[in-house]
């Protein structure tokens, strides 16, 4: 990310490290300028304490032995990012503390930070994780390297960014998009290579794990014995099994993770009904108690595991358990709004089979998916987003959709066809939401979840109303891409020819191969260009280029790069 800023002021990060250290907290107000506060009695990431400490050599001992899914960093601020890592139990030395450094180079030779931390906070209940958060140490946009050591062990580096200032002019932002990884139906060389590519953040929007076991490709064993995940060990057998992979444990080394979750981190079209968590397709929906106690779990397991700073209160009632909502501030030049659909949306409209109810629906059997007051964000994340994106004081808004935004017609004559778990089951909020939108400038919503590549243009009214803004829609880095044969009998309507040809509004539809969005966002434009390959060949195969697409700024549509 370019940038201009003034020269490192080393007075003042000392002055905030000793003021951290003096309150024993991070002085954080939120992500960004926009971003809500979280809730009273919220559990918090523990603030980074500077102390004085020695750490080992970087390199020294055996770090996949004691630090078995290596580091990660995410959501950043200006003045610091959340760090994580995993002690293995085994490994853990009684008295030993964790010690923890920042540094402005790789080789750790000009250090910034560091402090030490209590093994007892590592316990079985976390998974022997720890996130530490690190705001108030850091400057603006800049590249930070961090690690973690124990038992006179290091960790492997990680490297971070901080945001830049608000008021900050920033020439240029590079994104990584992706979603959709599961450990057991594909392979993660997309991780690999995506390690590799100079990016300023790393967005995921969702289902950064699946909860099932049931694919023979890499196989998961659940301590349950079950072949989808019930417990709340199943939960983390299932984490440490994604994030042992090296290709996933190298991209989140890289770069920094802005995150979202979906449904397949708890259950396959999770939605609440009232107080009640429910999963359609999972072993446990029709025992409630049971099915709440996986879900509180799955929260937890996702918290645990993902370097986020969200709102959290894991004793709270359903859905208020977590407020993942937030957004990033990447200077003047862009913001990113980040929200979720699963904990505050209404059932289904048609009824909770898979296929007729849920998957390949009838426009003629499913009125019910028009009906007024029927919502995908509730009430008060509906508002926050509209007020973040229609109220920013960045160039491009950018908004950050677990699933896809746009309409997707699987069939144009009758029968015709939609899928009731994304927004063509909840039709009448998203017209009110695109309507409210309009006249938003530089409006860009990035999607995930069908397994397919997408890009098209938002329009205030379908067909033909006025553009509103661009969608583009990442494929699955590592599942199963949508018009594969496994996935019959979607794959006979999603082939791209099908859908392109009933969705005008549509300029790319892909579901044959897996993938990411690399986007580039200047003040003159935004493009979004998609790496194809596929996940499913054990032996790795270079991705390319899909294709390109481009959003003048002011001129909301998409048009070929």
């Amino acid at each position: 990310m370019s940038r201009r800023t003034p020269p490192s002021d080393p007075f003042r990060r000392r002055l905030l490290a000793g003021m951290a250290a003096l309150t024993g907290t991070a002085m954080l107000p939120g992500c960004g300028d926009s971003s809500p506060l979280l809730r009273d009695g919220g559990e918090r990431v523990p603030g980074a304490v500077p102390s004085s400490v020695t750490l080992p050599a970087p390199g020294t001992g055996d770090a996949a032995a004691v630090f078995p899914s290596s580091v990660a960093s995410g959501d950043p601020t200006p003045a610091g990012a959340v760090i994580w890592t995993r002690v293995a139990p085994e490994a853990m030395k009684p008295g030993e503390d964790l010690l923890w450094q920042i540094a402005e180079d790789e080789a750790f030779a000009r250090p910034v930070a560091a402090g030490r931390m209590s093994t007892a906070a590592l316990t079985a209940r976390n998974d022997h994780t720890i996130k530490l958060d690190t705001h108030g140490l850091l400057q603006p946009n800049r590249f930070y390297w961090y690690r973690f050591a124990h038992a006179g062990v290091s960790s492997r580096g990680g490297r971070l960014r901080t945001l830049p200032r608000p008021d900050e002019a920033v020439d240029r932002l590079r994104l990584l998009v992706t979603s959709c990884q599961d450990y057991t139906f594909a392979f993660f060389h997309a991780f690999g290579e995506m390690a590799g590519v100079e990016a300023d953040y790393l967005v995921h929007l969702g289902d950064f794990i699946y909860e099932s076991a049931i694919a023979p490709l890499r196989v998961i064993r659940l301590p349950s014995g079950a072949s989808y995940a019930s417990t709340r060990e199943d939960l983390f057998t299932i984490y440490r099994t994604h994030r042992s992979d090296t290709h996933l444990q190298a991209l989140l080394e890289r770069h920094t993770l802005l995150a979202t979750f979906d449904d397949h981190e708890f259950a396959n079209d999770l939605y609440f009904d009232g107080e009640r968590p429910r999963g359609p397709d999972h072993p446990l929906d029709e025992d409630a108690a049971a099915m709440s106690a996986y879900v509180r779990d799955a929260f937890d397991a996702w918290y645990r595991y993902l370097p986020v700073r969200v709102g959290y209160r894991p004793e709270a009632p359903f859905p208020e358990v977590m407020q993942a909502w937030r957004s990033f501030r990447f200077g003047k030049l862009a913001e990113l709004a980040m929200v979720e659909l699963r904990t505050h949306r209404s059932p289904h409209p048609c009824g909770e089979a898979n296929l007729g109810e849920r998957q390949l629906v009838q426009e003629s059997q499913c009125e019910a998916r028009h009906e007024e007051g029927r919502t995908m964000m509730g009430a008060a994340q509906k508002r926050w987003m509209l007020d973040t994106l229609r109220g920013s004081g960045a160039q491009w808004r950018l908004l950050g959709l677990p699933v896809p935004f746009s309409p997707i017609r699987a069939a144009r004559t009758p029968p015709m066809l939609y899928e009731t778990d994304h927004w063509d089951g909840y039709t009448a909020e998203r017209t009110e939401l695109l309507h409210e939108l309009a006249g938003t400038p530089d409006l860009v919503v990035l999607a995930g979840d069908l397994h397919a590549f997408g890009a098209g243009t938002l329009q205030d009214g379908y067909p033909d109303g006025p553009a509103v803004g661009a969608e583009f829609i990442t494929s699955c880095a590592a599942a199963t891409p949508i018009a594969s044969p496994i996935n019959l009998p979607a794959t006979l309507f999603l082939q791209s020819s099908t859908v392109l040809a009933n969705n005008p509004h549509l300029a790319l539809w892909d579901g044959s191969r897996n993938g990411w969005i690399e986007l580039e966002i200047t003040p003159a434009g935004c493009t979004a260009t998609m790496r194809a390959m596929l996940a499913q060949l054990p032996l790795a195969n270079p991705s390319s280029e899909l294709a390109s697409f481009r959003v003048e700024a002011g001129k909301p549509g998409v048009i070929r790069a």
